[in-house]
């Protein structure tokens, strides 16, 4: 293995294990929200007084798990894709729609962020009226998902030069598991 491999592996193990912290992040974000739902739920049916903070954080958990689902979604390659069509495609062209998506993702990625942090900047000495939070920090997740999203995509343009296709990686790990399993 040449030392180009093992510094694309450093690579993604590192992308991978951020990717990891963030998904922990979204789930607590999740599990937070759920709560205060419930206690705005119940403080409205049964108190007949809702605390107004918890609307307005629960939005604001839900920027969060949003768009951290965005970064895990492009990492394990869920995202919206017309795979069908592009399976029935000869492997040249298949190879090229591919490799031109994830470009874009990347590129998307570097625009969210790029276009996400100035706003927190802008907005930081502005509070929210519930909570009193800076509205700033609402945009500072959607800032670092745009990277993550931007080095995920990047190491998935390197996996499909070296791997192949999307179709032709599944299958390499189909493989290997059915010949692990024997």
């Amino acid at each position: 293995m040449n030392i180009f491999n093992r510094i694309v592996d450093i690579y993604k193990k590192i992308v991978n294990k951020i990717c990891d912290v963030f998904e922990v992040l979204a789930i607590t974000a999740l599990a937070v929200m759920f709560v205060s739902v419930m206690i705005q739920i119940t403080g409205r049916y049964f108190f007949r007084n809702t605390p107004g903070w918890t609307e307005e954080f629960s939005r604001q958990l839900m920027v969060v798990f949003c768009f951290i689902g965005l970064a895990i979604g492009v990492r394990n390659k869920s995202h919206i894709a017309i795979g069908f069509f592009v399976g029935k495609m000869p492997r040249t062209p298949q190879w090229i729609i591919e490799t031109s998506g994830k470009i874009l993702i990347a590129l998307m990625g570097i625009m969210m962020s790029m276009q996400m942090g100035p706003f927190f900047t802008v907005l930081r000495y502005n509070r929210l009226p519930g909570t009193g939070m800076p509205v700033g920090w609402t945009f500072v997740i959607p800032t670092l998902v745009g990277i993550l999203v931007a080095l995920v995509a990047l190491y998935q343009i390197y996996d499909h030069f070296k791997y192949g296709t999307d179709e032709e990686q599944k299958q390499k790990l189909l493989d290997e598991a059915a010949t692990k399993g024997v």
